[in-house]
């Protein structure tokens, strides 16, 4: 662990919302993960040695939080040593995994994927807590072939011996369909070149989630905790044992100064005022009221607009903003599919905003 780069996350704030490009190398992961941050943020070379060592790490504000991109030492270049180990931290700390093949997607491809999720049952769970759910997006950069929107999907779906059904089994079984996506990158020369980035830039934005330990959002410094205690785990026991960084992470990390810092502010006492109705948990769901735009007779389903506090039916909503809707509590504009409505508040809010909160989205 390079401390320069250590102190660059130990920074943030927090939530973090980290991104880690992974795969073959020389495929163009940091040509790619510039895109994302900024030109040349990473270093770029078109000789047949790998310019990346270890993981390279750059961090920009981003809503809710702050990006953390992760540019990872690439597997599968002859001219290069290969840490498998970099890869596989890499890849359990992001929320959005790039991972990058170069022309086409083969099956050298797939099966160096399989080979890093088969290295991640080093993290053990023990039967308790979880990580964050991640999103995959496979990436043909500099793509040579012609491919469906499914093409992926047939990939994992095409009948082969044990061995390879075993590695699209395991590739699967880790990512739901929901939570894996093909894109192609032509040549940046190419005319739809452009086109092809921004849908790739919008699935990672959409796929770079904050950071969770069970429900709590991750600062900068407790990632930095969790990737010490994930090598000195390693280098002791060659496992991780993830009950032992939900300790670290939230009890000794998190919930131990909080509470400390609660009772000796004495902040305890300012709840002795609050109503039942501001105890009553909060929970995502439906909300009935009377529309104030189309006067509909029967109550339907909607929410509050933030601004004015009057109650609006969903398809009254679906008129006036058909793509995005506005945060009740960061004011911020979102896609629809990327909020849920609070069923205390009447509103709509953002995903990011509700895990923040506390409320449980599922």
């Amino acid at each position: 662990l390079d401390e320069r780069g250590l102190a660059v996350i130990a920074a943030l704030p927090g939530p973090v919302c980290p991104v880690a490009f992974v795969g073959d190398g020389r495929s163009g992961k940091s040509f790619l993960a510039s895109k994302l941050t900024c030109e040349g943020a990473f270093t770029q070379d078109d000789s047949d040695v790998a310019v990346t060592s270890g993981i390279d790490v750059i961090s920009m504000e981003s809503h809710p939080g702050h990006l953390v991109v992760l540019d990872c030492e690439g597997g599968n270049n002859a001219m290069s040593k290969s840490h498998s180990i970099v890869t596989v931290v890499g890849a359990l700390i992001a929320t959005a995994l790039v991972f990058v093949t170069d022309g086409k997607a083969s099956e050298a491809a797939i099966e160096a994927l399989s080979c890093m999720l088969e290295e991640r049952t080093l993290i053990k769970c023990d039967g308790t807590g979880s990580m964050h759910a991640q999103s995959l997006i496979f990436v043909v950069n500099q793509n040579r072939l012609r491919y469906g929107d499914d093409a992926f999907e047939k990939i994992l779906a095409a009948e082969h011996d044990e061995d390879r059904k075993e590695l699209r089994e395991r590739i699967s079984a880790t990512y739901a369909e929901d939570r894996r996506k093909f894109v192609t990158i032509p040549g940046d020369h190419k005319p739809d070149f452009e086109q092809r980035w921004e849908q790739l830039h919008d699935a990672i934005r959409e796929a770079a989630t904050p950071l969770k330990m069970g429900k709590l959002w991750m600062t900068g410094q407790q990632v930095v905790h969790m990737l010490k205690q994930i090598e000195t785990l390693l280098s002791k026991h060659g496992k991780v044992s993830l009950p032992s960084l939900h300790r670290h992470v939230i009890l000794d990390g998190w919930l131990k100064p909080t509470v400390s810092q609660v009772m000796n502010s004495r902040m305890d006492k300012l709840l002795e005022g609050f109503s039942e109705q501001e105890y009553e948990s909060q929970r995502v769901g439906s909300v009935m009221g009377n529309c104030m735009e189309c006067k509909a007779a029967e109550e339907r389903v909607g929410w509050l607009d933030p601004d004015i506090d009057e109650f609006y039916c969903e398809d009254c909503w679906r008129t006036f903003s058909p793509k995005v809707l506005k945060c009740a509590f960061c004011n911020s504009f979102q896609p629809w599919p990327r909020g849920r409505v609070e069923v205390v508040t009447r509103q709509w809010n953002c995903l990011d905003c509700l895990m923040q909160l506390g409320v449980d989205i599922e």
